[in-house]
């Protein structure tokens, strides 16, 4: 197929899920033969080929977000007329009605994937909620990244939705041959952004280091924590490391030499960094909040109560335990498999691209059992 993905923000630009997800949606597409064009735009301008897809990238120009995203929207609607896709695969609001629009011009099929959870609320207070709603009503193919996700857009939309996880390569996602010297949590999130939960997770951390007291906590992630850092109690203080921000190819030493990754965040949609954590061995540490506890079982974590720093703290304690386990990183790896751009995400782009009718909800992988 002639696939184009679209976006009006690139990596590493912005350094975030979404940019990441955009760039390996189309090096997985493009590993299993298809033709492959990533419209997006950055810093600067230009066309190249890397990982067998061809990225065409517009120079920002405006700063305030919607302005911007409305004027990609544009440029990606020109490209999209003049060089015809059989697909387009499309990231944010602005962009996917673009795709709509052009759809009668080209009779391209058009598929958005919701990367947030869908909440009626929630939208009321965005700037671009008008667009939201029309991409809702209009295009082929929408999807959302979790059961969760789907679970809300059928609630409050009415529509029945499809599922288009996040996913990990596990070639680049490995566990190493020795963890941490000490029992050590990885946080890798914002960590300025209240949802993450942070300052939950320091109070927690004073009562994990109770019973384990050479316990240890890496913070990964953009931001500066130092203002809460300030303001908590020397026993978490005293045993949290601000890693550098470092590169993305870093990332995955990070989880694979920490005992345990936690994200104690109650709105997320999927969880990025959890399947990363996985696919290096390393157990993983949610609330039962949202979309993360689908990608945990007894062999590969633990799960607390949402905003309850004992409950949190005693999950965090079986993971650090659970890591302790011979058997515990295959398990991790074989759950995070089911995760993999390439053998599990790309197949099932294939079958909701070619499917002429309609949405196919449940396809994809699972929550264990």
């Amino acid at each position: 197929m002639k696939i184009a993905i679209t976006h009006p923000y690139s990596w590493p630009d912005v350094r975030r899920g979404a940019e990441r997800i955009t760039a390996e949606t189309a090096r997985a597409l493009a590993g299993r033969g298809h033709e492959v064009t990533f419209l997006t735009a950055g810093s600067t301008a230009g066309r190249d080929e890397t990982a067998g897809y061809v990225t065409i990238r517009h120079r920002r120009i405006f700063a305030d977000a919607v302005r911007h995203e409305r004027w990609f929207a544009a440029r990606a609607a020109s490209a999209l007329v003049r060089m015809r896709f059989d697909v387009v695969h499309s990231f944010m609001p602005y962009d996917s009605l673009a795709a709509i629009r052009t759809r009668r011009l080209t009779g391209h099929r058009t598929v958005y994937q919701e990367l947030g959870n869908p909440y009626r609320l929630h939208w009321a207070g965005l700037r671009d909620r008008r667009a939201r709603r029309r991409v809702l009503r209009a295009v082929d193919v929408y999807a959302c990244m979790s059961h969760f996700s789907l679970g809300v857009l059928e609630a409050e939309w009415g529509r029945i939705g499809d599922l288009i996880p996040g996913g990990v390569r596990l070639s680049q996602f490995t566990p190493v041959a020795d963890r941490a010297d000490a029992p050590t949590i990885l946080f890798s999130a914002a960590l300025t952004d209240p949802a993450k939960r942070l300052d939950l997770l320091l109070e927690a951390l004073a009562l994990v280091a109770r019973r384990v007291p050479d316990v240890r906590l890496w913070l990964s992630g953009p931001g500066d924590a130092s203002a809460l850092l300030t303001t908590t109690p020397a026993a978490a203080r005293d045993r949290t490391q601000v890693l550098p921000l470092g590169g993305a190819e870093e990332q995955g030493d990070r989880y694979a030499r920490a005992w345990v990754t936690v994200l104690p965040t109650e709105t997320d949609s999927f969880g990025l960094v959890l399947v990363e954590s996985l696919a290096c061995g390393t157990p993983i540490v949610v609330t039962d909040r949202g979309a993360p506890p689908e990608l945990v079982s007894p062999s590969v974590g633990a799960i607390c109560a949402p905003g309850d720093p004992q409950s949190l703290a005693d999950a965090l304690a079986s993971g650090l335990e659970l890591s302790r386990q011979p058997q515990t990183a295959a398990c991790c790896r074989a759950r995070a498999a089911d995760f993999d751009w390439d053998d599990a995400i790309a197949p099932l782009l294939e079958r909701l691209y070619s499917d002429v009718t309609g949405a196919a909800s449940g396809s994809g992988p699972t929550p264990p059992t």
